[in-house]
């Protein structure tokens, strides 16, 4: 009985990860069963939610629990893998106490790409620094060569302007005369109309008289010579005075000339009334025509200037769109260079700060060339040699030291992942919010005892998948006395990593069916959805929340818009932001 009772123990511990995943995921099904049950019946109007694009610090990891042992034992091992190791400073059963040292390594390679990078760090930020001053030089030659093309476009128009405004002018003051030289002749006719109908009148008249005067005068004509065939040449006499034909020939003249003489009579009548008035007649009537002539010519003027003014004015509206279109040419073509100038910096920032990161790291490599050891004790065994390439195993190990290391189990998934040397987080109840770092010292190449089988005498309702575990031992690097044997640590060994990045929330990332990512950002600084814009990124490093970004467009300040979640999808979409191990 007694046995069966150690044999639960020992499967609830080595299950332990899995068991509290469950009661989880039970507590949080339960949770939301009750809060549906009580949750008020209401439309609540969604917000907008968005999140400041940052350049962050991020990493992958795989999540585990352990439990915080005592080592009699310490494994000494570098982050140093793929170096030759240069001198071996320590043999078995000799003593050692901190800072001694265990080994150097050959630190020299890593010396020469420190220098190179040095090197190219100098170069790459003297090409960045031509790049950002050509970029500057453009946008200042685009801001004068704007300034120069709108003082020259807006002469034309100035001109333009001008012409057009003098044409109107033209036309308004063609116009305004015609009108004044209209109630001139209007005026004219009232005051002298009935003089030049009278002087018409009689002018009329004695054209008339003249005109019977005239045909009277030829009437008599005809008929003296018609009566002088009937006289002798020679005394002018009648050749017969009795004959009828002379006789009627003479009647008939001596009777035209005196209707020729009442045809003179009217006419001088007629005449000199005409030519007492004419000289005032004729005064009137030139001033009449004057003014008919005057406006017949403004109005034939006035089609001709309406046509110049619409001529000109289309002249002026091509100008002001010539204005229009250069001032937006130049603010495009000067926005375009300061885009230009804004990518160089932030390319010459990040790839300083890539550059930068890449040398510090070098360094950091050199400072480790050295392993010392960090605790007093006896070294039972040394397991390289000068000339080894180091591969991450353990370098010696040393015993009688008093020291606590954390164990885990790691699930078969994940073992392959995990390296000697690997940097991992440490947090405890006990230490609080204090997160405390460590180095993976060991990793099991063989599983632990079968994890099916133990869990054989518990409730099927574990659903307990039988997956094979591997032991790994993480040494602990920061010091805190509120440490106990025993605690239990929430584990994140860091199995990648990137410093000052453009990272946004997983969520935010959205997909295309060509493949192409983007994400949606905000127009301005008003949470406005109508004012979202599309985009496009290229993703890299991916952690459990947030993921690397690169585009050249990112800037400080754009804010991106995270995806709504739906309520009916609340409980996947937690068990889906939990992951694997469900947050632990």
């Amino acid at each position: 009985m007694e046995k069966r009772k150690i044999d639960i123990k020992k499967i609830f511990k080595n299950n332990k990860k899995k068991i509290i995943v469950i009661s989880i995921i039970l507590l949080i099904l339960l949770i939301i069963i009750i809060s549906n049950i009580f949750k008020p019946k209401e439309t609540t109007e969604s917000k907008l939610e968005i999140e400041p694009i940052k350049k962050r610090s991020i990493g992958t990891s795989i999540a585990a629990t352990g439990v915080i042992e005592a080592s009699n034992t310490k494994n000494v091992v570098s982050a140093l893998t793929g170096s030759e190791i240069k001198t071996v400073n320590v043999k078995e059963g000799d003593k050692v106490t901190p800072g001694q040292v265990i080994c150097t390594f050959d630190t020299s390679t890593i010396q020469d790409a420190l220098n190179t990078a040095q090197k190219s760090l100098g170069i790459s930020q003297a090409q960045a620094n031509i790049g950002i001053e050509s970029a500057r030089r453009n946008l200042n030659d685009a801001i004068k060569n704007k300034d120069t093309q709108i003082s020259t476009t807006q002469a034309d128009v100035d001109n333009a302007l001008k012409a057009y405004q003098d044409a109107q002018n033209q036309l308004e003051n063609a116009k305004k005369d015609l009108s004044q030289k209209q109630l001139a002749l209007d005026s004219f006719n009232k005051t002298y109309g009935t003089q030049i109908a009278e002087g018409n009148a009689k002018k009329n008249a004695y054209d008339d008289a003249t005109n019977k005067y005239n045909t009277q005068l030829a009437v008599t004509d005809t008929a003296k010579l018609k009566y002088e065939t009937f006289l002798d040449p020679v005394t002018g006499a009648p050749k017969d005075s009795l004959d009828a034909q002379y006789v009627e020939a003479l009647n008939t003249y001596n009777s035209e000339q005196q209707k020729l003489l009442q045809a003179k009579t009217t006419l001088d009548n007629i005449g000199n009334d005409y030519l007492a008035g004419k000289a005032n007649y004729d005064n009137l009537n030139s001033q009449l025509q004057n003014l008919t002539t005057q406006i017949a010519q403004s109005q034939s003027a006035i089609p001709t200037l309406e046509q110049t003014v619409n001529s000109l004015k289309t002249t002026y509206e091509k100008a002001s769109q010539a204005l229009n279109s250069a001032s937006t040419t130049a603010d495009s073509t000067i926005a375009s260079m300061q885009d230009s100038l804004s990518n160089a910096e932030l390319s010459s920032d990040l790839n300083r700060t890539t550059q930068q990161a890449q040398i510090d790291t070098y360094k950091d490599q050199i400072s480790k060339g050295i392993l010392t050891s960090t605790v007093s004790g006896t070294v039972t065994a040394v397991n390289v040699k000068p000339g080894d390439i180091y591969s991450g195993s353990t370098i010696a190990v040393i015993d009688g030291v008093n020291e606590f290391i954390i164990e885990a189990e790691i699930d078969e998934y994940d073992i392959a992942d995990i390296n000697v040397g690997m940097e991992v987080l440490i947090k405890t109840d006990a230490t609080r919010d204090e997160e405390l770092k460590g180095r993976v010292i060991f990793v099991a190449s063989s599983a632990t005892e079968n994890q099916a089988s133990q869990m054989a005498g518990m409730s099927t309702s574990m659903n307990t998948s039988g997956n094979a575990t591997y032991k790994i031992q993480i040494s602990l690097d920061s010091e805190n006395d509120r440490l106990r044997l025993g605690m239990n640590a929430k584990l994140s060994i860091i199995t990648d990593s990137r410093e000052n990045v453009w990272a946004v929330p997983i969520d935010a990332i959205h997909e295309r069916d060509n493949g192409t990512k983007y994400i949606e950002v905000l127009k301005n600084e008003n949470e406005n959805i109508e004012q979202k814009q599309e985009l496009d990124v290229v993703t890299g490093l991916e952690s459990s929340y947030y993921v690397e970004i690169n585009s050249d467009k990112l800037t400080d300040g754009m804010q991106v818009i995270m995806p709504e979640i739906e309520g009916n999808n609340s409980m996947e979409t937690l068990i889906e932001l939990m992951g694997a191990d469900a947050g632990l």
